[in-house]
């Protein structure tokens, strides 16, 4: 394979002198800020020259023979602003969103980037958002709209997006640009990203691993904050809102202005909630705290761009009460109860168990342009701080459980090179050092070792395209090393020092039968190195007990399971998880329609899981027991997108996800995976005002593991053992049917929405909700969003 990235090289390096004087040229759209409906023969024309453009009946526009590195685009409409953009070709497609003369708008100016350093045979889909739908909510409440995601909860506070049955560590999660770093290997630990810093979300339900490194197994999840826009007048937005179900709080301010090469943004927010509520009941210690804020500046000049971002993130998040419970028999009678025990009237206050977490992220990226080449270049450093409190004895309630500190530098280098006839690609550098340490003072044997990651990859990525067709290859080595240092149940200090590493590639094409029909294809292989976790966790973690691979030993013959010793490699092997995945996109569309539909199959070797294997007691408290396991898998599945405009003002969605996952090696299903799902909306539009219905239902999974009732742990004070292979503690939830809803009106510079969230009071419960053998999910809520533009 080492050979293949001399290909990449070889072709890279053709057509490095190709260049001519005047054979520069823009294409871009016009559109209307308010509709964002095109407008058609707008003039764009290059100031101080005669050359210029009418925009098509689509807003399309192309100015050819330039011969300027950078000109300023001035951009003209009948009973509109006139925009006048500076442009560069390094940024060839700028979307201009014109603002009506009648309007206080200012015009705004979105450029697009050069993307031959992306896998074009695995298509972003890109997830539409609102700032009414983030105030509040979660980064992964933002995805569940996509067909193919879900989320799993811990309550309605802790949210991983979970993309074609797959979560956590398993799905690559790219902020900002930067590889999130974060606690990501517990189902309790949610990406600490501030959904008022989202402006654009794209996901790629591919294995994107030769792109973006390992872990992208199931895909990837890319989240872009919003840019300061250069040549922008000081302007700026302050947004509120309101929701009824936890009575909570939000507010976010930001400002931002732009010259000709240099522009700033500034945010801040802020949200309180309360105790949220079930139908009938309240959802005791689930309130919740935020408090972000950040900054951003892009510099402009003629070889150089540079782009700093700086945030800051801060959380509180309160834990079911009614999880927690003394002793057997009080944990059998809450498990599947009608209402959670220790439940309390509504309040503010978060106790025990609660979490507490902060991340910090600094980036610089720096794009240099060499003639027809470009070098990107983004340092990026992250600082993730996590405590958790646990309900504890005496002065140890006031003591976190588990209180972690890691962080992390990251190095990313990408040379997109100049296309040399149907060629084009990049070659890519990514490095990464990690440094996790247990802070002092918890009292408890340290839940995972203190512990330092290193890895470095290498990637080249090529496509070939024709009229009709682009073929595409990748190919992609990584070495990751990982020194572990930890104590064991008799307190005496361990030490490891692992070593991976893994040879990964990607192959697809994209092929267009016609002007409506087209097909991409693409296969690629994918890898996940153990985590800390799946390897050494100890003891409980929030509502559970679990033990890592090398932190327990079963012995068949006296029925017995020792946790006592740390095992290593020589002990008992264990083996990175290795995939292949094959997704394919079906695309149908027209003037008015567009339907897709997407299979896949993802087979995965070595795959970790978390295994139930009884319920204890606990100093602590009563908590089901799991211990991690390897096994050999296979997820397969269908989404389907249809969607229909029968007027400017009616439309329509619907959304159908499907996933299939099995225990190959052991031939049983898993616990938790996302049943069938039907998501649906209708909208339409009345002047200013824009109304949308959504129903949506789930089915229930009858694709689970056997159930060992609650009752049969009743009464017994000691560990039950089931090795017979996976169970659950409560059979799936029953299927549900949701109708959500929302009412915007928008004018001038202001916007009002109201949002009405399970319209019908259903109670119901998710299968990928951890508290669904306590309690009810969400009970009926309404939001209220208002946003003043300035």
């Amino acid at each position: 394979m080492k050979y293949l990235f001399i290909v990449f090289l070889a072709i890279s390096f053709q057509g490095l002198t190709q260049s001519s004087d005047c054979d520069r040229s823009v294409t871009g759209r016009v559109l209307d800020i308010d509709t964002n409906e095109p407008l058609p023969f707008a003039t764009v024309k290059i100031k101080n020259s005669s050359l210029g453009a009418v925009a098509d009946e689509s807003g399309a526009f192309e100015i050819k023979n330039i011969c300027q590195d950078e000109v300023d685009l001035e951009v003209r409409f009948l009973g509109y602003k006139t925009v006048v953009h500076h442009h560069d070709f390094h940024h060839p497609s700028p979307v201009i969103y014109m603002a009506s003369e009648e309007t206080l708008l200012e015009s705004v100016v979105v450029e697009e980037v050069l993307n031959a350093h992306e896998v074009k045979t695995l298509d972003p889909k890109e997830i539409s958002i609102e700032v009414s739908e983030s105030m509040g909510a979660t980064a992964g409440d933002l995805l569940a709209k996509a067909s193919g995601v879900y989320t799993l909860r811990t309550g309605q506070n802790v949210v991983k997006p979970v993309v074609h049955g797959l979560h956590s560590n398993r799905v690559l999660i790219i902020n900002n640009g930067v590889r999130h770093s974060y606690q990501a290997w517990g189902s309790e630990h949610a990406p600490e990203i501030d959904p008022s810093q989202i402006d654009r979300i794209q996901l790629i339900k591919g294995a994107s691993t030769v792109r973006y490194g390992p872990d992208a197994l199931g895909g990837v999840i890319l989240f872009d904050a919003p840019q300061p826009a250069y040549n922008s007048e000081l302007q700026g937005e302050i947004n509120t809102g309101f929701q009824t179900n936890g009575r909570s709080f939000s507010a976010e301010a930001t400002a931002q202005s732009g010259y000709e090469r240099n522009a700033w943004m500034v945010s801040v927010n802020g949200t309180k909630q309360g105790d949220l509520k079930a139908p009938d009941y309240h959802l005791t210690n689930t309130g919740k705290r935020e408090l972000g804020y950040s900054i951003a500046t892009r510099h402009h000049f003629s070889w150089i761009d540079i782009d700093l971002y700086a945030s800051h993130f801060e959380q509180e998040l309160g834990i079911l009460r009614g999880s927690v419970n003394g002793n057997l028999t009080d944990l059998a009678n809450a498990i599947g109860a009608d209402v959670p025990n220790e439940t309390k009237d509504f309040s503010y206050d978060i106790n025990n168990p609660r979490q507490e977490t902060v991340h910090d992220l600094f980036k610089i990226k720096t794009a240099i342009f060499l003639g027809e080449q470009q070098f990107d270049l983004q340092y990026a450093f992250q600082k993730n701080e996590r405590r958790e409190f646990d309900i504890r004895r005496g002065t140890n309630n006031d003591r976190p459980a588990i209180n972690l500190k890691l962080n992390t530098h990251t190095v990313d280098f990408d040379w997109d090179h100049p296309s040399s006839g149907n060629w084009a690609g990049t070659v890519g550098l990514q490095f990464f050092t990690q440094n996790n340490d247990n802070i002092p003072g918890t009292n408890t044997i340290p839940f995972v070792p203190n512990y330092n990651n290193t890895s470095i990859g290498l990637f080249g990525i090529e496509s070939y395209s024709t009229n009709r067709t682009t073929y595409e290859a990748g190919l992609r080595f990584d070495f990751l090393n990982m020194n572990v240092r930890g104590r064991d149940s008799s307190n005496d200090i361990y030490r490891d020092d692992l070593n991976f590493q893994n040879f990964t590639f990607t192959a697809g094409v994209i092929h267009d039968f016609s002007d409506q029909i087209s097909i991409r294809s693409n296969i690629g292989t994918a890898w996940r190195a153990p985590n800390i976790n799946e390897l050494y966790s100890f003891g409980k973690h929030q509502n559970i007990i679990e033990f890592g691979l090398w932190r327990y030993e079963i012995f068949i013959a006296n029925d017995s399971i020792s946790t006592s010793g740390v095992l290593t490699q020589d002990d008992k092997e264990v083996k990175s998880e290795r995939g292949i995945k094959w997704i394919s996109t079906l695309d149908i569309h027209g003037d008015a329609f567009r339907v897709e539909i997407t299979p896949y199959a993802n087979w995965i070797q070595n795959y970790f899981f978390l295994r139930p294997y009884g319920l204890t007691n606990t100093v602590r408290g009563t908590f089901p027991y799991f211990i991690h396991d390897q096994t050999d898998a296979f997820y397969a599945g269908l989404d389907v997108d249809i969607s229909k405009e029968w007027t400017d003002a009616f439309s329509g969605e619907l959304k159908v996800s499907y996933v299939y996952a099995r225990d190959i090696s052991n031939d049983q299903p898993f616990i938790g995976i996302p049943p069938l799902n039907v998501q649906a909306s209708l909208t339409r539009k009345i002047k200013n005002v824009t109304l949308t219905l959504y129903p949506s239902w789930t089915a229930r999974q009858t694709h689970q593991p056997t159930v060992i009732p609650a009752e049969a742990f009743a009464g017994s004070e000691e560990i039950l053992f089931d090795r017979t292979g996976t169970f659950d503690f409560l059979t799936s939830p029953e299927a549900f049917f949701l109708i959500n809803a929302s009412l915007k009106y928008e004018r001038d510079n202001l916007t009002a929405r109201i949002a009405g969230e399970n319209l019908l009071n259903t109670s119901y419960r998710r299968y990928t909700d951890q508290s669904r053998y306590f309690a009810d999910d969400l009970g009926i809520n309404f939001k209220l969003f208002l946003s003043y533009s300035f």
